[in-house]
């Protein structure tokens, strides 16, 4: 008992803490072992050796097909135990994540044995707990203790063998690894235009006919009764720089584009008081405290948006995206108590899990996309639900492309 408790110490001791991460690729394990042989075999304590194929196939479970094979020395004469199996087993994580994963293993496999020329393959089971290392993104070191049965009746009064295990090794993938997830393209802040020229006092002629004290003499004025302090043109009138029909004065919207209506104070109308002026408004009769889109249209509780794509098999936005996130980040800034869903959607092909974490991974990027834009991200939450809820029939690419979105979901 006291050898078994220091094979099991030892196998703490060969790993570090240090985390690991899902890697879905295929992988090599080969293992060196140490057999502490069954008092019943009558042979002494060996090496051993493991060269295993696997892969993992969930989020807490891999799969391997090892060859096992080791000699061990009988106590009484010359003789060996030549063994040589083939094993298949399942490792179960049970939090692949922790900073020192550790997992369990359960195989079962068929082990032939040679003694002195007498060979004879039985069925073998193994049961055991181990501890894995990631050295670094591509090789890993794990160790493990396992105890391991073989059917064998070749010692009177014995028809099976129980030995115990220890196996240090490596895990080597091969293939490519799946891209990280993106960091959200955001553009540079814009520099501040520099500041206008105040515009050039108009100068006095000295002379005493100008009734407005504008600069402009009475016989050449005429708008002879300017307010005062007023900017004015050469005919003593004042100005209407963007020539909406509301003098520089009294316009509180200086820079109104060409055409566009304005009201009494020279800013565009917005007769629905939407905060969406007319000339970009396309629903102009929007209801009172109805809350409306860039375009002055009222909000859906889910809102589809067009247009937001990504790169195949990532979650990096494609350039497309972006101007419609623009709007998206506007309009969502004009609502700051407004509570939204990131919602991520894929097809149906391909796993469901692979396809869920791809969906929470898109929907992850527009949210910190939107953030970027200086959308409160406490109001947005990210949410991947994979094939779940299709909008188009899986059956065709378009509909499968209608099937691959993210949408708004307006929680409050």
């Amino acid at each position: 008992m006291y050898k078994y408790s220091v094979l099991l110490g030892a196998a703490a001791l060969t790993v570090a803490a240090s985390g690991v991460q899902a890697d879905e690729r295929w992988y090599f394990a080969p293992s060196l072992s140490y057999i502490g042989a069954d008092d019943d075999r009558q042979a002494d304590n060996g090496p051993g050796v493991q060269l295993g194929v696997g892969k993992p196939v969930s989020d807490s479970w891999n799969v391997e097909l090892g060859v096992v094979a080791d000699s061990l020395d009988l106590t009484s004469g010359g003789s060996e135990y030549d063994q040589v199996g083939l094993l298949l087993d399942g490792l179960y994580f049970f939090n692949r994540g922790a900073s020192t994963p550790v997992y369990a293993v359960v195989g079962l496999g068929a082990l032939k044995t040679d003694v002195s020329g007498n060979a004879d393959t039985n069925a073998m089971a193994n049961v055991g707990v181990g501890l894995f290392h990631a050295i670094n993104s591509s090789i890993g070191l794990r160790a493990d203790v396992r105890y391991r049965l073989d059917e064998d009746d070749r010692v009177p009064a014995v028809n099976r063998f129980g030995d115990w295990l220890l196996n240090v090794g490596l895990t080597i993938p091969f293939g490519k690894g799946s891209e990280p997830a993106p960091v959200p393209a955001v553009e540079p802040a814009p520099q501040p235009e520099p500041e206008p020229e105040p515009a050039p006092v108009p100068v006095l002629a000295p002379v005493p006919a100008d009734g407005d004290n504008d600069g402009v003499i009475d016989g050449q004025d005429n708008c002879p009764a300017t307010p005062v302090d007023r900017v004015v043109d050469g005919a003593g009138c004042e100005l209407d720089s963007d020539g909406d029909g509301v003098v520089d004065g009294d316009d509180r919207c200086p820079d109104t584009a060409t055409g566009v209506a304005v009201g009494a104070a020279g800013c565009p109308l917005d007769s629905d008081n939407d905060g969406i002026v007319d000339a970009s408004d396309s629903c102009p009769d929007t209801q009172a405290g109805v809350e409306v889109d860039g375009k002055g249209c009222e909000l859906a509780e889910v809102i589809i948006l067009k247009g937001v794509t990504f790169k195949t098999g990532s979650a990096y936005l494609a350039p497309g995206s972006l101007a419609i996130l623009n709007e998206v980040a506007e309009t969502l800034k004009r609502y700051p108590a407004m509570r939204v869903d990131v919602a991520g959607y894929t097809d149906n092909r391909g796993a469901v899990d692979l396809n869920t974490r791809l969906s929470q991974a898109r929907a992850e990027s527009v949210k910190a996309y939107l953030v970027s834009k200086g959308v409160n991200g406490d109001n947005l939450e990210a949410k991947g639900y994979g094939p779940v809820d299709p909008i188009a029939s899986n059956d065709s690419a378009e509909g499968r492309a209608q099937n691959r979105r993210v949408e708004m979901h307006i929680v409050k």
